[in-house]
């Protein structure tokens, strides 16, 4: 059982809580015996045989018994609740930190809701057999083997009866444990589909409403919970026959002792207060055997999820990467090479072929050319979001893949089309491109990326939230921010991935006089719609298919009458009014 033994491996971590639980319910289970013999002795000795006196020493005792079983089974608790939340801590941290260590590449085939179902469910289940079935699991082994001790010492034949129905038990267990796997694998691929459908649909709602789909996704979320439903019901319903047939076979074995013991005690082979003993012992015995059958079902979710979670964790990262302070961003001056790059996302669909560019430090190269041509695909080989297949990529002479991926990607900034904000305060998402940025930094930089006057009429400035993906501002509010936030960064290289491709035009010289600022002295990689984004280039590459088809700047292409002339003669580009630059400068 691999993924048990690999779940299990989270209970080293804390061998003293694991310890002093198992202590705690040893102790708490040993005193279960007393009340039984309490009881014979009290039927024999008191009833029968007249000795009053020894009533309350019995009570006292069985009293006793009860208060010490409680008190540690409370301890048992407290150390069992801080055990099982240190330990799901601990899973559900090892694999988020591992989440955000998997290549992008990973995240394009997985959606987003699977992946969160897999951290809070399933997670949840893993922990449940972990702390509860080891818990509970040992405390019923303890009760059996004890129990069974004193039914063989007390009475071997009686003892022989009460195990009768033992061999059907483990036939049935085994049977459900042999056929539980896959039920409990669909309930759970269910509960993803379902999660996953739910958190679309929760992010996609204003598409919803302007579509006015609001009948037909009611439907689709009906049918994936219809799934759900059917799938748990289905577990359900067979473990509605398997607990209760197992319970039966305990209470056979009940009936049998009483049978044959009630015989032996109208014989005189046995007295009254041994036969009372003998069942209550039985009881004791089949007691912990119906809570095996229960953790059994426990013990069958949780090693489904915990196939799922290690699913995840066996995923290959990206290569361990060094701190910044090893490898300083300011050592990268931004001139950036690339040789007879190649690239396919598999073997049969490549996506570039023999691209060669050379960007010397602070120059801006424009990328151009229809969708699907390679452009964002080639930029994303830069920050090493992907890996390419030949090739070499090389930034001021040494390969990215000498650099570790942090000092790689503090060297990058990037400002996209939909620029994300995270759903906090203004000022925390400026303090993603420097956390230790001061006050005055922050409203330099909004200033440089004409932002200060929206910022300064917002109700609580830096510390208004902006809403989950900056829902409270406009495309070009957001925009904005994220171009601080990049001046705050302060890379030697920068991409913009159509940067200006959603506002208006108004806003686009907003923004165009911000971009304008940010590329200054440094490297600038540049996808854009827009004629004014690109005119002023070092070098506008044409790609097409995958290919570099034409190089050179803006009037040299022009004058080439190719592709490049044939998307501005059919308007490939838009071309806003140009006017002058009289925004603040960031010095």
């Amino acid at each position: 059982m691999p993924i048990a033994r690999r779940v299990f491996a989270y209970l080293r971590r804390y061998p003293w809580m694991a310890a002093g639980t198992i202590a705690c319910a040893v102790i708490s289970t040993l005193m279960v015996i007393v009340f039984p013999s309490a009881t014979r002795m009290v039927i024999q000795e008191v009833l029968q045989q007249g000795h009053h006196e020894k009533l309350m020493p019995y009570v006292w005792v069985c009293l006793g018994a009860f208060v010490l079983q409680h008190v540690f089974n409370g301890l048992r608790i407290v150390l069992n609740n801080t055990f099982e939340q240190k330990v799901i801590h601990d899973l559900r941290s090892d694999l988020y930190s591992h989440i955000q260590r998997l290549p992008l590449r990973w995240f394009d085939n997985r959606a987003t809701g699977d992946i969160m179902t897999r951290i809070l469910e399933d997670v949840q289940s893993v922990e449940r057999m972990l702390i509860d079935g080891v818990e509970q699991g040992v405390i019923a082994v303890l009760q059996v083997v004890l129990v069974l001790a004193l039914l063989f010492w007390q009475n071997p034949i009686l003892a022989l009866l009460a195990l009768a129905p033992f061999p059907f038990l483990v036939a049935g267990a085994l049977s459900y444990t042999l056929t539980a796997h896959r039920r409990y694998k669909q309930q759970r691929a269910a509960s993803s589909a379902m999660n996953s459908l739910l958190h679309d649909n929760l992010a996609g709602i204003r598409q919803i409403k302007t579509y006015v789909r609001e009948r037909e996704e009611q439907q689709r979320f009906e049918g994936v919970s219809n799934l759900l439903q059917k799938a748990s019901l289905k577990i359900m319903s067979v473990w509605a026959i398997y607990n209760p047939s197992m319970s039966l076979l305990n209470s056979l074995g009940l009936v049998l002792v009483l049978g044959f013991g009630g015989h032996q005690v109208i014989q005189g082979a046995m007295q009254v207060g041994d036969l009372v003993y003998f069942l209550m012992l039985v009881g004791f015995l089949y007691d912990p055997v119906s809570k095996l059958h229960q953790l059994n079902q426990l013990f069958q979710a949780g090693r489904v999820a915990g196939a799922r979670v290690f699913e995840i964790l066996d995923e290959p990262v990206e290569v361990a990467t060094e701190s910044l302070a090893a490898s300083p961003t300011a050592q990268i001056a931004g001139e950036v090479r690339f040789q007879h790059v190649e690239f396919a996302y598999d073997e049969e669909a490549p996506v570039l072929h023999d691209v060669s560019l050379h960007a010397r430090r602070g120059e801006t190269i424009a990328l151009v050319g229809h969708t699907g041509a390679g452009k964002s695909t080639l930029i994303n080989l830069l920050t090493r979001f992907y890996e390419y297949t030949a090739g070499e990529i090389l930034i001021d002479g040494r390969s990215i893949r000498d650099y570790p991926r942090d000092t790689l990607r503090e060297a990058i900034g990037v400002v996209t089309q939909e620029s994300f904000l995270f759903n906090g305060t203004l000022r925390e998402n400026l303090r993603l491109g420097r956390p230790e940025a001061t006050e005055e930094e922050m409203w330099r930089v909004l200033d440089a990326a004409n932002a200060r006057e929206f910022v300064e009429q917002m109700p609580k400035r830096l510390d208004t939230v902006v809403g989950e993906r900056g829902v409270k501002l406009s495309v070009g509010e957001k925009q904005r921010v994220s171009i601080a936030r990049v001046l705050l960064k302060d890379p030697p290289i920068l991409i913009l991935d159509e940067a200006t491709a959603s506002v208006d035009t108004a806003t686009e010289r907003q923004i165009q006089q911000a971009l304008e600022r940010l590329m200054e002295h440094r490297t600038s990689f540049v996808i854009a719609h827009r004629l004014s984004t690109i005119r002023h280039a070092d070098q506008i590459l044409v790609m097409h298919h995958g290919r570099i088809v034409e190089r050179g700047p803006h009037a040299e292409l022009l004058e080439l009458g190719g592709v490049y002339a044939r998307l501005i003669q059919h308007s490939e580009f838009a071309v806003p009014a140009e006017q002058p630059d009289e925004s603040p400068a960031l010095h």
